[in-house]
Formats: structure tokens, C-alpha cells, sequence
């Protein structure tokens, strides 16, 4: 869920920008009198590079050698790229390095041993920020709106990166909804990793079409993420990240409309209007794991088709869970192995088929 945004005041902003200047000025004394490396000749090519953000034009003159995210996942898409960030955020679901399992080995291979921090839930703390020193600070996917001074406040400090301005279909992005696609593309072409990049959105574009080549019987069939939430159930929007997965395997995701939000809420009284006829719905609640119960328990759950057909699946796995929502290259092929037999099983047609919820080794 989108937490409040809450603007920082100005006293404080004033401030921290005096601070953040000095210590911009002394960064940028220690990298004029550096030495370029061996590999400068090959690299620059791709540098500088002008890119079209969600909050303006970035420039990056040089190839970043000094990376912070503030987000929950753009860690994961720079190791996937072999790019190590000397900065993330804390892991909301608490596992080391900032990450869970699925990005381990994209972690490893990019040499990462990134310093942990935590990223604020309403505001930005700039003097954390610029204390390690970056040429390069990435919000693609930020825990919290980024406002217009705060990221004027650390355009101070380096070059911000946003989420991209438009899709590749020429459309306005939404926080929540950018596909990996587009991200990754987008961090690639501010890191000098382009070729990298393209690698990958080959290899997953192959997994996801393996899943529909295997499946042509999903096809139409319906889908959607849902879950509960303060005494209500709830579906993501079409576009979000995880909705985007099920349209990725084959299913049509776009039969619940209703709301610009990222995600919609539904009364006890309108479930079967609203979620009816589906095939399958995900229901996250690893989470939350009572939620089940409290989901199964509405009147009027066991008149959708969900139900009737067997279509419901139970995401109750802690780690599935975070790589789902992470949607990065690593946690998309895991959430590939990990989806596929419960949707195999949820959609046979058969109600009397059991979905056996995945279960992770860690688990």
C-alpha cells in the first residue's frame, strides 16, 4: 500500500541543502583530482546520457560508480545488471543485504556488500543520503511519493533517477504500475549496461512465453491479485507489477474496472458482483496469514466462480510473497517455478483438484 506523503518543511529543507552543498563540493573535489581507470576509453560511449523521468530530464555525464537506491526492489534490478549500489534500504521483510533469497546469486555475482539504511516511510533523509557519497541516487519504485523538493534536495547531492516518464507504448507511467521492462531499460541506460540488459529481457521473455506456449487453454481465462484488508477484500489494478505477471503467463487481467488507484477495495456486499465470474484470483495473504479465514468466512464467498471451480489460489509463502511484489529479473523467474503448478492445478477445470500452495525451501 502507498503510504501518506508528507512534505518536509522548509526550515529543514533550507538547512539540509546548506549542508548537502558542502558536502557535494567536497565530493566533487576528491573526483577531479582522481584518475580515470583502464576501462574509461570503452565505457564512455554510452555517457553522458540525457534521460526522461517522471520528474524531468536527467543527466548523467559518467558511468556511476557510486549507486543508492531508496526503493524496495531497484537493488535487485542493478545486480541482476552487475552493477553493485554501495547503499539500499533495509529489506521490509528483514533478510540481509537488503534482499531476499531469489537475488542472492544476482547479488553475489555483482560483488554487492551494499550498506543498509532505513529509507523513511514519509520523508527522505538527505544527510543520511548524501553521507555515502553518491554519483548517482535511484528512486524508480520509492516506498513514498517523492516530492518536488525532495528531489530538488538531492538532485543537490546527484543525479536522481525516477521512474520513466513514459511506457514503451508512449503512455504516462504510474508509481505503481511500471513494467520491468521499462525499469530495467531505464536503470541499463544510466549505468552503461545496456547490452546487459537486453540479455535479460530476452531470457524472461522467453520463460513467460514457454508458460503460454505450454498452456494455450489460458487463453481468455480470467485473473487477478486480491487480498483483505481492514474488513474488506481488495484486487490490484490491471496494471500493477503483479497483475502484469498473471498477463505475462497468459491470462486476461483486465476484467475488474472501477478505480484509477492502484488498488480497490470491495464491501462484503459487492464481492460476488465485483469478483464473480473470474476463473482464478491470487489471494496474498502470506502476510496476513488470517486473512484467509476472514476471506472464506464473507457470505458471499462461496458463491464466486473462484470457488466453484477450484480457481482460488492461496499465496501463503513468506518468500514468494516478497518476490512477487519485487517483480525484478530474479524474483520474476522464481515467481515463474513457484506460480505455474498452483495455476496449473487452480485451472484444470476441475473443482475437485486441490492447489497445494507453494512452499519455499527457506520457508
Amino acid at each position: 500500500m502507498q503510504t501518506t506523503t508528507r512534505r518536509l518543511g522548509a526550515a529543514a529543507l533550507a538547512a539540509a541543502a546548506a549542508l548537502l552543498m558542502a558536502a557535494c563540493s567536497s565530493t566533487e573535489s576528491t573526483e577531479t583530482s582522481s584518475t580515470p581507470d583502464a576501462t574509461t576509453s570503452t565505457e564512455s560511449t554510452a555517457f553522458p546520457v540525457t534521460l526522461d523521468t517522471a520528474m524531468g530530464e536527467v543527466t548523467i555525464d559518467s558511468e556511476p560508480q557510486r549507486v543508492v537506491t531508496l526503493g524496495s526492489h531497484e537493488h535487485e534490478y542493478l545486480y541482476a545488471l552487475g552493477v553493485a549500489p554501495v547503499a539500499v534500504p533495509v529489506s521490509w521483510q528483514g533478510y540481509d543485504n537488503g534482499t531476499g533469497p531469489w537475488a542472492e546469486a544476482d547479488r553475489v555475482a555483482a560483488g554487492a556488500e551494499p550498506e543498509l539504511f532505513e529509507p523513511g516511510s514519509t520523508t527522505y533523509d538527505a544527510e543520511l543520503i548524501a553521507s555515502f557519497e553518491p554519483d548517482l541516487i535511484v528512486a524508480t519504485y520509492p516506498n513514498h511519493t517523492m516530492t518536488q523538493e525532495e528531489y530538488d534536495l538531492l538532485s543537490s547531492i546527484a543525479p536522481v533517477l525516477t521512474r520513466p516518464a513514459t511506457d514503451s507504448a508512449g503512455n504516462e507511467t504510474v508509481e505503481w504500475g511500471v513494467s520491468l521492462a521499462d525499469e530495467l531499460t531505464l536503470l541499463a541506460q544510466a549505468t552503461g549496461t545496456t547490452d546487459e540488459a537486453e540479455t535479460i529481457l530476452a531470457d524472461i521473455d522467453a520463460a513467460f512465453a514457454e508458460v503460454r506456449d505450454a498452456h494455450p487453454e489460458w487463453d481468455g481465462l480470467t485473473s487477478q491479485v486480491g487480498g483483505y484488508y481492514e474488513g474488506q477484500a481488495f484486487v490490484y489494478a490491471a496494471g500493477d507489477t503483479r497483475n502484469q505477471f498473471l498477463a505475462n503467463v497468459g491470462l486476461d487481467v483486465s476484467s475488474i474496472e472501477g478505480t484509477e488507484a492502484a488498488w480497490m477495495q470491495i464491501s462484503a456486499e459487492q464481492v460476488d458482483t465485483i469478483l464473480g465470474d473470474l476463473d482464478s484470483i491470487v489471494w496474498q495473504v502470506a502476510t496476513t496469514p488470517d486473512s484467509r479465514d476472514a476471506l472464506e468466512a464473507l457470505p458471499l464467498f462461496d458463491s464466486l466462480n473462484t470457488t466453484q471451480v477450484g480457481g482460488n489460489v492461496w499465496l501463503t509463502d513468506p518468500i514468494l510473497e516478497g518476490a512477487f511484489f519485487a517483480n525484478s529479473p530474479s524474483s520474476v523467474m522464481y515467481s515463474i517455478d513457484a506460480f505455474v503448478p498452483m495455476l496449473e492445478q487452480a485451472l484444470d477445470g476441475d473443482p475437485a483438484t486441490e492447489v497445494e500452495p507453494f512452499v519455499s525451501d527457506a520457508s
